[in-house]
C-alpha cells in the first residue's frame, strides 16, 4: 500500500507526457485536412505545435511537408524546407498518391529558392510525367503553369516558356496563362502577343475580377508603348483600365505609359502634363523605384529637348538610398539570423536540459519508488521473520514445559522429546532456574530459533535412534533395514520426529528447517518409497 502513491504520481507523470504528444499529433492531423481549403487555418495549427521534434518520424515527416505547402501557397522563400525532400520519399513509399504529385510541385520550388536549376526543372518533369500518367490534368496544368513562370520572370527563356504555356492552356484555359503567355510573346517580339493579352482580360472579365483586370490592362498598354509602338492603343488601354481602377498607384502607372506615348510623338506638352500629374499624385505616397527611374528618365528626356540640358543628381541621390536601405536591410535580416540562430541554439539546449530533467525526475521517482517498495519488502520480511522466530519460540518453549512437566511412565512421547531437548541443552538449564527468569535458557532458544545456534552440531541422532526403536516397536530399525538405501539421514531423521508424534512446526523448529522444506522432504519421501500422497509415512513403515 505504500507503493500506491509513487506508483500514482509516476503513472500521472507519464499520461501528462502522453496527452501532450497526442495533442500535438491531433494538431498536426486537422492542419493536414485542411490542406487545399485554408492555408491560414494549417499554418495557425502548425504553430501551435511546441515540440515538432517530440513527434513520431512519420508525423515529423507530415509537419515537414505542411510547412513547405503553407510556404508555397504563401510565396515565401523554402530554402529551409528540407524535409520535403525525405516526406516525398516517405509518400512514395506510402504510395500516397495524393501527396506524391504534390511533393514534385515542392520540391519543384525547394530547388528553386536554392537556385538549383537542373534539379528544379528535372523535379517539376518528373511530377508533370505523373501527372500524365495518372491523368490529373489539373495538378499537371499548375506544374506546367510553375515551370513556364521560371522561364518567364526568372531564367528569360521565352521561346521555352512560350512552348510550355502553350501546353498548359490547352489543359486548362486560365486567365493567368493567357496572360503570361502575351508577356513572353511580348518580350520575344511576337505578334500574337495581342490576341493572348486580350483573351486573359476577357477572362477577367467575365469572372469580375476586378484586380486582375486592371493588372492585365496596365501590362498591356505597357507593352503597347514599350514593345510594339503602338501609342493610340496604349492611350485607350490605360483608359479601359481606368474605368476599372481607383487605387492611386495603378493610375500613376497609367500616367506614366501615357507620358512615354506623346514624348515619342513630340507632345511635349501632353507628356509634361502627366508626368506632373503622376506626381501631384504621388505626393506623400511611397513609390516604386522602377517609377521613380522613369519619372526621372521622362523629366531629363523633356529637359533636353527643351533646355538642352538635364539633372539626374536627385534620382541618383535617390538610387543611393535605396542601395544604402537596401544594404541596411541586409544587415538587419544577417542580424535577425544570426539573433534567430542564436535563440536556435539556446530553444535546443533548453529542450535538452528540459528532457533530461524529465529523465532525471523519471529515474528519481523510479528509484524512489523502487526505493520504497524495498523498504516495504525490507519491513514485511523482518516482521514475518519475527513473528516466525516468536512462533517457533513459542513451539520450542511448548515442547519445553511438555517434556519438564511430571509425566507418567506411560506417555512414552514426551520421554524422546525430553531427551531431544536434553541434547540441545535445555533441560539442564531448566533445572537451574525457573524459565521466566533463566536468560540462559532464553538466549539458547533466540539461538536456536534464529540458527544461531545450530542444532545438528548439539543432537546426536545415534543415540536418539535406539530411543525411537525401543519406544516406538523397533521403527528405526524397521525403516533403515528397508529403505536405508534410498532415503537420505535427513529424510530418516523426519520419518523419526513424525513417529513420535511432532508437529511440522515443532520438526521446523527443533531441526531448524523451513516449513516448505518439511513438506517438499514428505513428498520425496512418499516417492522414493512408492506411497500415496496422501498416505501416511510412520502408518506405511509401520506396517512392513
Amino acid at each position: 500500500m505504500n507503493r500506491l502513491p509513487f506508483l500514482g504520481l509516476l503513472f500521472a507523470l507519464l499520461c501528462l507526457v502522453a496527452c501532450r504528444q497526442m495533442n500535438e499529433a491531433h494538431l498536426l492531423h486537422l492542419a493536414e485536412k485542411q490542406v487545399n481549403m485554408n492555408v491560414d487555418s494549417v499554418y495557425a495549427l502548425l504553430v501551435q505545435i511546441e515540440g515538432p521534434s517530440q513527434l513520431s518520424d512519420e508525423e515529423r515527416l507530415l509537419y515537414g511537408w505542411l510547412n513547405a505547402y503553407v510556404h508555397y501557397k504563401r510565396h515565401n522563400s523554402m530554402a529551409e524546407d528540407s524535409l520535403i525532400l525525405p516526406a516525398s520519399d516517405y509518400y512514395v513509399f506510402r504510395n500516397d498518391t495524393a501527396k506524391n504529385l504534390f511533393s514534385y510541385q515542392l520540391k519543384a520550388w525547394y530547388w528553386y529558392w536554392l537556385k538549383e536549376h537542373e534539379r528544379c526543372i528535372a523535379a517539376i518533369d518528373s511530377g508533370v510525367a505523373l501527372a500524365k500518367a495518372l491523368q490529373d490534368t489539373g495538378r499537371m496544368a499548375d506544374m506546367l503553369i510553375d515551370k513556364a513562370y521560371w522561364y518567364v520572370y526568372v531564367w528569360k527563356d521565352y521561346e521555352k516558356a512560350i512552348e510550355t504555356f502553350r501546353t498548359a492552356i490547352a489543359l486548362d484555359a486560365r486567365a493567368g496563362s493567357f496572360f503570361s503567355m502575351g508577356i513572353a510573346m511580348g518580350l520575344n517580339k511576337n505578334d500574337s502577343a495581342s490576341y493572348y493579352m486580350e483573351r486573359s482580360i476577357e477572362l477577367a472579365v467575365e469572372a469580375e475580377d476586378t484586380s486582375k483586370i486592371v493588372h492585365y490592362l496596365r501590362n498591356y498598354a505597357q507593352m503597347q508603348a514599350y514593345s510594339f509602338d503602338e501609342p493610340s492603343g496604349a492611350i485607350a488601354t490605360i483608359r479601359r483600365m481606368e474605368q476599372y481602377v481607383i487605387d492611386p498607384v495603378q493610375l500613376r502607372m497609367g500616367d506614366l505609359v501615357k507620358v512615354e506615348v506623346f514624348l515619342k510623338e513630340g507632345l511635349l506638352d501632353s507628356a509634361e502634363y502627366y508626368l506632373n500629374k503622376e506626381r501631384k499624385r504621388g505626393e506623400g505616397r511611397n513609390r516604386f523605384l522602377t517609377e521613380e527611374n522613369m519619372v526621372a528618365v521622362y523629366r531629363a528626356l523633356i529637359d533636353y529637348i527643351r533646355h538642352r540640358t538635364f539633372d539626374v543628381l536627385d534620382v541618383a541621390r535617390y538610387n543611393d538610398s535605396v542601395a544604402n536601405a537596401l544594404t541596411a536591410l541586409q544587415s538587419t535580416v544577417r542580424r535577425k539570423d544570426e539573433s534567430k540562430e542564436t535563440l536556435s541554439q539556446a530553444n535546443l539546449i533548453l529542450t535538452v536540459e528540459r528532457k533530461q530533467a524529465q529523465l532525471n525526475l523519471l529515474l528519481a521517482l523510479l528509484v524512489l519508488v523502487l526505493a520504497g517498495g524495498g523498504v516495504s519488502l525490507y519491513i514485511r520480511n523482518r516482521r514475518n521473520r519475527l513473528i516466525e522466530a516468536e512462533e517457533r519460540a513459542e513451539t520450542l518453549t511448548r515442547l519445553l514445559e511438555d517434556a519438564t512437566r511430571n509425566q507418567s511412565k506411560g506417555e512414552d512421547g514426551q520421554f524422546f522429546r525430553k531427551i531431544l531437548l536434553q541434547q540441545l541443552g535445555m533441560i539442564r538449564l531448566v533445572a537451574k532456574q525457573p524459565t521466566s527468569q533463566n536468560q540462559e535458557l532464553l538466549r539458547r532458544i533466540s539461538g536456536i530459533t534464529s540458527h544461531e545456534l545450530p542444532v545438528e552440531s548439539l543432537l546426536v541422532w545415534e543415540d536418539l535412534y535406539p530411543i525411537i526403536d525401543r519406544i516406538y516397536d523397533n521403527f528405526y530399525t524397521k525403516m533403515d533395514s528397508c529403505f536405508g538405501d534410498v532415503l537420505i539421514d535427513k529424510e530418516k531423521q523426519l520419518c523419526c520426529l513424525l513417529c513420535a508424534d511432532f508437529s511440522t512446526k515443532e520438526i521446523s523448529v527443533v531441526t531448524q528447517q523451513s516449513i516448505p522444506t518439511i513438506y517438499q522432504r514428505k513428498t520425496n519421501i512418499r516417492k522414493k518409497l512408492g506411497m500415496g500422497e496422501k498416505e501416511g509415512i510412520v502408518e506405511f513403515i509401520g506396517s512392513i
